[in-house]
């Protein structure tokens, strides 16, 4: 909700940099806030990623036989330990 609002106030203040006749600051205004944006999209996709790749290392480990540590807390876990 918060980011709706912020982008209400930006779009305010633009919409007042067009009426004042500043085309310009408009879209300086407009810009600077779309690459904000952008930026933290890319933020998550690249924290979306290095998640996805500890999942999978994850998984890889549990089915990876040479992992002794692994197998010995599996054998804990199967007998209830």
């Amino acid at each position: 909700m918060i980011e709706t609002i912020a982008t209400i106030d930006i779009l305010d203040l633009a919409i007042d940099q067009i009426d004042d006749g500043k085309v310009d600051s408009a879209k300086d205004t407009l810009i600077t806030y779309r690459d904000k944006l952008q930026k933290e999209v890319d933020e998550f996709d690249k924290w979306a990623e290095t998640q996805s790749n500890i999942h999978t290392q994850l998984e890889l480990e549990e089915v990876t036989p040479e992992n002794p540590d692994l197998i010995e807390v599996e054998k804990n876990l199967s007998e209830g330990k």
